[in-house]
């Protein structure tokens, strides 16, 4: 009797992490626009970084509709929505590296302020302040040895697993296109369908939970899981 893809076994486990952020503030700080902007040609990437990505985990409900601490400083403290809509719009996984990242983001900067009339400034205590964060990563208990139990398991790990394997999986693994989950579907089982799917996923503009919600769903097609 032939085993169904959902319960082939795979060659490699698939073992879950859990991961939190260590947030560290730097001692740096910016009250407008153009010291923003500034910041941004000289802080590590390590603090790109944070502000791009690490941050979803830093705080404990990430109810923004802005996917990143830059746009949601300008359209909080700045009151300036078309700014954090323009933060907004670049996906950082189109780029190869943090310093292309950080260019395009300086362009988009300098862009807008050339046709400001003035420079944008935040209230006292609405400050844009530069942290940098350390992930710290240990092996769950919790492993996959077929799809199906991918599946399931996928439904009760926490954000912070969703967030290593997706988001920090893509840029450890050198190549924007991939991360840990299509990656071991990939290696194991094939499926050039759901790989490409789940690949396709535009990580960076929605929440965890959707994500989340959204693997639920691919799975569940490949699976034949009656909705």
């Amino acid at each position: 009797m032939s085993v169904s893809v959902a319960d082939r076994v795979a060659q490699n486990p698939f073992w879950f992490r859990d991961c939190f952020i260590m947030t560290m503030p730097i001692g740096q700080r910016a009250i407008n626009l153009r010291e923003l902007l500034h910041a941004l040609h000289e802080v590590s990437d390590a603090v790109l970084f944070y502000h791009l990505f690490q941050y979803r985990l830093a705080i404990t409900t990430p109810a923004v509709e802005y996917p990143n601490d830059f746009a949601v400083w300008a359209a909080n403290s700045l009151r300036d929505p078309k700014l954090a809509e323009k933060l907004s719009s670049f996906d950082p996984f189109d780029y190869d590296n943090l310093e292309q990242l950080r260019r395009a983001m300086t362009d988009l900067l300098e862009e807008y302020l050339w046709d400001l009339p003035y420079i944008p400034w935040a209230r006292p205590g609405m400050e844009f302040y530069f942290c940098e964060g350390a992930t710290v990563v240990f092996r769950s208990r919790i492993s996959a040895r077929t799809l199906r139990e991918f599946y399931e398991t996928l439904k009760k790990v926490g954000y912070d697993s969703i967030y290593y394997h997706l988001f920090e999986g893509r840029w450890r693994l050198g190549m924007r296109e991939k991360d840990d989950f299509s990656y071991w579907i990939e290696t194991n089982f094939g499926l050039p369908e759901l790989v490409t799917a789940i690949r396709n996923i535009d990580v960076y503009l929605y929440s965890l939970p959707e994500i989340q919600t959204i693997l639920l769903k691919l799975l569940e097609r490949h699976l034949g899981v009656p909705e």
